[in-house]
């Protein structure tokens, strides 16, 4: 009998150790309000804890979330969701149309200061409530029945669905938020609609989850921890002592000995993404075209991918990842210039500038070995043409506070996310707001992004941002440098891992093994 509970208790406790996971988190969130969030950490987070009217497939693909199905106008500018009728929250009150309605206004309003705000801006009138020129209520949004959410869009917009992915269109719970204001992202009070529920959060030690009984596909994992680590080689040792069952990174100088001692952990791929400096063209001399031209010709991206970081990064050409479909990005004006004469010519820019070997600049980059490794690279090239920089680290919040303040000269930047080019190229219209990080304004830029976004026809449309691509590119606001490949460490007890260009990976999702 008492080996009979022994083995029951062995059991019971093994099937525990299975249900729960302790993922490594790149740095602390500053916020998990959906509205508010601006870092890929957040958005991590905050895909298990809410479900948008769509969600991402195991494979990182669109899928139906809240919305089981969807209809669009022939005009494009009509789009009527059919919302799921077992779609709950957190606390067991029904999910309704009207919820988007509050959300999307709430998103909107500048009083809640969304940076991201833009994000929503196809809708009819979205841009102007962000600005204050109109109403919340006038917002091109309606719930014409309690499962039944028709959105009305400014101009047409096709990848409105991938759009929906992002925080900035999920739900919030306007029974909580009314009722305890700001104070609704405690655990105490929150509510969401997400596979999980916030079970605790302390700052710089872990973040709990609890799955969401009340929602509509229980997910396998009990419960799982998001874990900030403060650098690659902390979220390392942690991994290999067992503290950890995932994390998103970890010294580049381990990449091949993983490779060759621990090919089932390591897991790589393409990323959707666009790595780039950005100049800031608001600030002397850095408004002088000559000069960031000077600077951008410099650099190496090809040099940077393989020969200083070696990682499968992709070089690039252009703002918009390689792996974006349909779109054929212009090539950038000194894209076939031998290395040397583009080193001649930067010369002569900076001379006729004024600044000849003068220049001094500020690279500012996230904390991190590679981003320092890069930086250095950066800084040797410079130093080619005379340009003496000075490096200026900061942890991941404080950097890109410092980008979307416009405190800065020259920054490192990276933008994850869509497979479509509007999402990268919208970094360079004046209207966007403060991920706009150098300020840059062109009305010929602005106007053919705005012609573009009035197509229907996808190849119309890509067409008329590639022109305006070029235009910019002929301005260097910024510097493209590559699109990253994802590596990640993830233990073999965990089933239902999938690689994907997005490098999302929700929890309901996975399992584990004891």
């Amino acid at each position: 009998m008492h080996r009979f509970l022994l083995s029951l208790i062995t059991l019971l406790l093994s099937a525990t150790v299975a249900a729960e996971l302790r993922i490594g988190l790149g740095g602390e969130p500053s916020t998990l309000d959906p509205h508010r969030y601006n870092l890929r950490i957040e958005e991590t987070v905050l895909t298990d804890l809410f479900e948008g009217l769509v969600t991402f497939a195991a494979d990182g693909s669109v899928a139906p979330g809240v919305a089981e199905s969807w209809q669009t106008s022939d005009d494009g500018l009509t789009w009527q969701f059919n919302l799921r009728r077992d779609a709950r929250w957190s606390d067991g009150h029904p999910v309704t149309a009207e919820d988007f309605v509050y959300a999307f206004r709430r998103l909107l309003n500048p009083a809640t200061a969304a940076s991201l705000a833009y994000f929503m801006y196809p809708l009819a009138n979205a841009r102007e409530i962000a600005t204050g020129e109109a109403e919340p209520h006038t917002l091109g949004v309606q719930a014409e029945q309690p499962h039944t959410l028709v959105i009305t869009l400014a101009a047409p917009y096709p990848y409105l669905p991938e759009r929906l992915l992002y925080p900035t269109g999920y739900p919030v719970p306007r029974h909580v938020v009314e009722r305890v204001g700001d104070d609704w992202v405690r655990p105490e009070h929150w509510v969401s609609n997400g596979a999980y529920t916030l079970k605790d959060w302390r700052p710089q030690e872990a973040i709990e989850l609890a799955r969401n009984k009340h929602f509509h596909t229980p997910a396998t994992l009990a419960g799982a921890t998001y874990v900030p680590v403060a650098s690659a080689q902390n979220a390392f040792n942690r991994y290999r002592t067992g503290d950890l069952q995932a994390i998103a990174g970890f010294p580049a100088g381990e990449l091949e000995r993983l490779r060759a001692e621990r090919p089932a952990e390591l897991r790589e791929a393409p990323l959707q993404s666009a790595f780039y400096l950005a100049f800031n063209t608001t600030k002397p001399p850095f408004n002088d075209v000559r000069i960031r031209r000077a600077l951008a010709l410099a650099v190496e991206p090809r040099v940077l991918t393989h020969q200083v970081l070696k990682t499968g990064d992709i070089p690039s050409e252009s703002l918009v990842p390689p792996m974006v479909p349909r779109y054929t990005p212009p090539a950038l004006p000194h894209a076939n210039l031998p290395q040397a004469e583009r080193l001649r010519l930067a010369r002569a820019l900076l001379a006729d500038a004024g600044v000849g070997e003068r220049l001094e600049v500020t690279l500012k980059h996230a904390a991190g070995i590679a981003n320092k490794k890069a930086s250095l690279a950066i800084a040797g090239m410079w130093r080619q043409i005379g340009v003496r920089t000075r490096l200026h680290q900061a942890e991941l919040r404080a950097h890109y506070a410092d980008l979307r303040q416009g405190n800065f000269e020259v920054g490192h930047a990276a933008w994850l996310g869509e497979a479509n080019p509007e999402h990268y190229l919208a970094l360079l219209y004046s209207g966007t707001g403060d991920t706009n990080y150098g300020r840059y304004a062109n009305a010929e830029y602005d106007a053919l992004f705005e012609q573009a976004k009035l197509q229907a026809d996808v190849a119309a449309r890509h067409a008329l941002l590639a022109q305006a691509e070029a235009v910019a590119s002929a301005d260097y606001p910024v510097m493209p440098l590559y699109a990253a490949a994802s590596q990640r460490l993830v233990s073999t007890r965990i089933r239902g891992w999938r690689e994907n260009a997005r490098d999302v990976h929700p929890l309901r999702y996975l399992a584990v093994d004891p």
